[in-house]
């Protein structure tokens, strides 16, 4: 049913005038998703430090690749959901001056923007510390390829003193660590965002959109991680293995949290509910959800079977061959997939008519 049309419950009496859902553009599905991909990243990248420093592994390890790329992905998530937000906005200067402009801390749009500019600040200066300085000078790797560039315009030598001269001790660079973990598991807060909306079913499911947002989109931002690692290097040790489980797992979360909310949707009796449904499951946005449910499901079985094995170091030569394309090809469709679900959020919402008593 058209949304900008009317239906007559009862003749002259009640009538359901049905709004456009429309309150986004498709920039904002890009920010919600991205925003939770720099929360992934973050997280391995703090992680794969932690697991360097318990292990004591020396330089050129896939501890410090995995760091730095997830450190990467986190600055890249982060800046992109920045941009996507300003592109939605008409008075940018408004977001650029935030901390007067956005006082409302009731607001999780307040709320939101405090935590993915924090994010983004302690993951560049997480990411500087892992490039420049003594340590990484004596270490090799695809990530280091910024080093290079800084090196070209012949500053490499001043930016190494200067990490080094103002590099935190560990305490404090545990507690930096932390924080920004913290902040990267509160990027839930972009699900929030939507469920808060009560007059569009598909989004009003306090529980469910948070966590499927959450689950899918630090599986995206794990994955990534892993991806480029597995990629780059050519090598899937019991590291990667695990990294790869753990995206694994993350997809099988976000996948049976998506599945749990679409039953909440079917069996709701909202007339948007019922729209939406129809939207997801018989029209052309259904190729989408299919996406979204295989995205997650191939990375749940590729990550689990794939990372167990270079995990326990039980790996048949076909498996040795195929792992790296197989981590690859599953979690750059799991990037996908999640992105899709945020769109697919946007594109089959409807809102709830209003009934008009007369």
């Amino acid at each position: 049913m058209p949304l900008d049309t009317h239906v007559v419950l009862a003749q002259g009496f009640v009538e359901q005038l049905w709004l456009p859902a429309d309150y986004w553009d498709l920039s904002i599905p890009v920010y919600l998703f991205l925003a939770v991909v720099a929360g992934g990243g973050y997280v391995t990248g703090a992680s794969a430090c932690l697991l360097r420093h318990l292990r004591e592994s020396g330089p050129c390890c896939l501890e410090s690749e995995l760091a730095r790329w997830g450190f990467m992905v986190a600055v890249a998530g982060a800046a992109g959901a920045g941009l996507a937000v300003l592109s939605h906005l008409a008075v940018i200067y408004r977001a650029l001056l935030f901390p007067i402009y956005l006082t409302n801390f009731s607001s999780w749009i307040t709320i939101g923007t405090w935590i993915l500019v924090v994010l983004s600040v302690i993951a560049v200066i997480c990411l500087v510390l892992q490039l420049f300085g003594e340590g990484p000078a004596q270490e090799e790797g695809t990530s280091l390829f910024p080093r290079a560039i800084v090196a070209k315009v012949g500053l490499l030598e001043t930016v190494d003193r200067l990490v080094d001269r103002f590099r935190p001790p560990m305490v404090a660079f545990a507690a930096i660590h932390v924080l920004g973990s913290l902040l990267a598991v509160a990027t839930i807060y972009t699900g929030f965002e939507l469920a808060i909306v009560e007059t569009v079913p598909l989004w009003n499911m306090p529980v469910v959109v948070p966590l499927a947002y959450l689950f899918s989109g630090l599986a995206a931002g794990v994955g990534l991680t892993v991806a480029l690692t597995a990629f780059f290097e050519r090598e899937v040790g019991p590291v990667v293995g695990g990294y790869a489980v753990a995206t694994g797992v993350l997809s099988g979360l976000g996948l049976v949290t998506v599945w749990y909310g679409w039953t909440v949707l079917v069996a709701s009796d909202a007339p948007a509910a019922a729209a939406s449904q129809v939207a997801l499951a018989e029209t052309t946005l259904a190729i989408g959800a299919w996406l979204v449910v295989l995205g997650l499901a191939v990375a749940l079985v590729v990550g689990v079977v794939v990372g167990g094995a270079a995990l326990t170091g039980r790996r048949p030569p076909v498996l040795e061959r195929l792992a790296v394309p197989a981590l690859v090809g599953s979690f750059g469709l799991l990037v996908v997939g999640s992105l899709a679900l945020r769109v697919l959020m946007l594109l089959a919402a409807q809102q709830d008519p209003v009934v008009v008593l007369g």
